[in-house]
């Protein structure tokens, strides 16, 4: 009796701690991703000296320059062979008279990254712990885990 109860608080106490921590939920993708080309309108790009980089968790990504204030957030589905890019959003800390996010409208905004559309879906070509390759319709854009 003595060791089924014992047992019984060891699987119990692995649970609370496993379900107070959050977990990997889209594998390998999850993390953050130094852009490193862009092929847009048969031209690549080696942008890999912009400091661009992409960041997902959970159901969140985030579009960042390094050392300024750029940074763009939305949300993600990860359907496994495919990533859709939902409501592209300015974080609030730029408009600081103002306390809610503000959508993304301008494209020229988020064409720094590869995105030329403001819900656009990308085929995974290639996904490691260390590179990712994704294409859309309108770009191919490489990656290598920061």
């Amino acid at each position: 009796m003595k060791k089924t109860l014992y047992t019984l608080y060891i699987i119990i106490g692995c649970c609370i701690m496993a379900s107070c921590d959050k977990m990997p939920k889209n594998g390998d993708l999850d993390g953050m991703w130094q852009l490193m080309t862009i092929e847009h309108n048969g031209t690549t790009n080696d942008v890999k000296d912009r400091q661009l980089y992409l960041s997902f968790q959970l159901d969140l990504f985030q579009l960042t320059k390094i050392n300024s204030n750029t940074r763009y957030y939305g949300y993600f589905d990860n359907l496994g062979d495919r990533i859709v890019f939902r409501n592209f959003s300015d974080m609030a800390e730029k408009h600081p008279d103002k306390p809610d996010n503000y959508p993304v409208t301008d494209l020229t905004i988020i064409e720094p990254w590869g995105y030329y559309a403001l819900s656009d879906t990308f085929h995974i070509e290639s996904l490691t712990r260390n590179d990712m390759a994704l294409r859309s319709k309108n770009a191919r854009i490489t990656y290598r885990k920061f």
